[in-house]
């Protein structure tokens, strides 16, 4: 089995990267739509799921400095090798 790593240090909503084409196709529907007589129809016509923003980019350094300066996240890791697991599980390894 091969290990690989990601070259960057983030973590999207897990989606694929197709955030800009399914902006562009929401907008697109919400136009075309005939009947937007109510203010907030126009959500009813294009589900909002099928949109994704959420990235996060966290380094290792700033991660490590957080885990000194927070008390919430020695709670929760009590060992600097649990927190490293932690945040090589979300944003390094694939």
């Amino acid at each position: 089995m091969s290990r690989s790593f990601k070259k960057r240090p983030f973590c999207t909503d897990g989606r694929r990267k197709t955030t800009k084409k399914s902006k562009r196709f929401a907008n697109k529907a919400v136009r075309q739509e005939k009947d937007l007589s109510n203010k907030g129809f126009y959500k009813k016509v294009y589900c909002s799921w099928n949109i994704h923003d959420y990235v996060s980019r966290w380094t290792w350094e700033k991660a490590e400095q957080e885990y000194y300066e927070n008390p919430k996240w020695k709670e929760m890791y009590p060992t600097i090798e649990e927190f490293f697991n932690f945040w090589s599980n979300c944003y390094k390894r694939k």
